[in-house]
């Protein structure tokens, strides 16, 4: 098997980049995606509802990686160019071979939500895209997240530290 973390880091680099098919290579045809919002089960549907995103990313800053053969978690801070400005985000990731299986996404919706927004509808605005959602709608979804692949539900992951790694790495300031 190739290098874990380098498979991701070229992931990570390629769709955040907005090269989404480079990107693509990285990934398995069946790819289990679940975030806060959205929950995927093929490589190209999680890519075509995403691909507004790289362009709204002005940085990747990673804080710090673990990885443990074939996972990989990445805590990083996604620089936007939107109101909310930095978003934290936790990402793991799970390998088969030298495609990604699976991702599993986590970050705070809250200040994206309608509180913030100034709405009073209940609904979240995209900050990319500018879609709109009504919480009822998100809300429905949640209790239904598919099950996670058996390679993710081993035992207790041994979590290595590793070294911060250079800013120039992984992050691409848009000026």
């Amino acid at each position: 098997m190739a290098d874990a973390r380098d498979i991701v880091d070229r992931f990570v680099g390629a769709f955040y980049g907005g090269d989404i098919p480079t990107g693509r290579q990285y990934l398995a045809d069946d790819l289990s995606f679940v975030g806060p919002a959205a929950t995927f089960r093929s490589a190209d549907d999680l890519l075509r509802a995403s691909a507004h995103v790289a362009p709204g990313v002005r940085a990747v800053e990673q804080r710090k990686v673990f990885v443990d053969g074939p996972d990989v978690c990445i805590f990083h801070d996604l620089v936007l160019d939107h109101r909310v400005g930095t978003a934290p985000v936790a990402t793991w990731y799970h390998l088969e071979g030298d495609r990604i299986a699976s991702i599993r996404m986590i970050f705070d919706t809250g200040p994206f939500s309608a509180g913030r927004s100034g709405r009073r509808d209940g609904a979240a605005v995209d900050p990319v895209c500018k879609m709109t959602v009504q919480k009822a709608d998100a809300a429905d979804t949640r209790g239904r997240t598919p099950p996670i692949r058996e390679g993710m539900r081993g035992g207790p992951i041994t979590l290595a530290v590793l070294p911060a790694p250079s800013r120039s790495r992984m992050s691409r300031r848009r000026t």
